[in-house]
């Protein structure tokens, strides 16, 4: 009789693996992802937007840095993915603000993004002024102080910069790192409780599978 059940008791383990598998349940609207206080429309309806939430003086942030670059070398060919640093209401946060942006108007972002996380985190350098951040550009990259200060303050990065921050408040994040998908969704690693970031990066996965959905749904 035991030998018997014994391979239908398998397959059921199987099956309910397999379910498991195929439809998460773990993730719930309203405890580990929200919508967002005000919803934004994605620039193309064709495809899955992702942003990310950051402070470039955040340790948690700087930590989650290389696992959400490990889930952009395998996300799906519909996502789009952008960083949006978050001053989070510092001075030196605008400072870290209006140095992204700078870098991305200079073209150098990959010279500057994980430079700028270790500098401050793992050398602990005191980059928190437009002058400490000045010299960094130049020793980082050879740009050249005058080209700095003048992209640094800038129209197009206060624009960017003010853009981001009424991002912020619509969106109502309060913390980072924070995801948010389809403009429409969000969550953060404070959500998922002990499940961190892997969570966080599951979590990602289930909305970017929600928001594909509900874009097909509305074809």
């Amino acid at each position: 009789m035991r030998a018997f059940l014994r391979p239908l008791l398998l397959a059921l383990t199987f099956a309910s693996s397999v379910c498991s598998a195929a439809g998460p349940t773990e993730f719930k609207e309203g405890e580990q992802y929200k919508v967002v206080r005000d919803k934004q429309t994605p620039p193309d309806a064709k495809r899955v937007l992702v942003e990310e939430i950051f402070w470039y003086g955040c340790q948690h942030c700087y930590h989650f840095d290389p696992v959400i670059e490990a889930w952009l070398k395998t996300k799906p060919g519909d996502v789009d993915f952008v960083r949006i640093p978050s001053s989070l209401g510092r001075p030196e946060g605008i400072v870290h603000q209006k140095a992204f942006y700078a870098a991305e108007a200079l073209g150098i972002s990959d010279k500057v993004h994980k430079p700028l996380f270790d500098a401050l985190h793992a050398r602990h350098l005191p980059l928190f002024t437009q002058d400490a951040v000045r010299v960094f550009f130049n020793q980082q990259t050879g740009v050249m102080p005058d080209v700095f200060d003048a992209t640094f303050s800038g129209f197009a990065v206060d624009n960017r910069v003010r853009r981001a921050d009424g991002l912020m408040k619509g969106y109502g994040i309060a913390s980072v790192p924070a995801l948010v998908v389809g403009g429409k969704y969000t969550t953060n690693a404070g959500m998922l409780g002990d499940g961190g970031f892997d969570a966080m990066i599951k979590c990602l996965d289930v909305l970017v599978a929600k928001v594909r959905q509900e874009q097909q749904k509305k074809k």
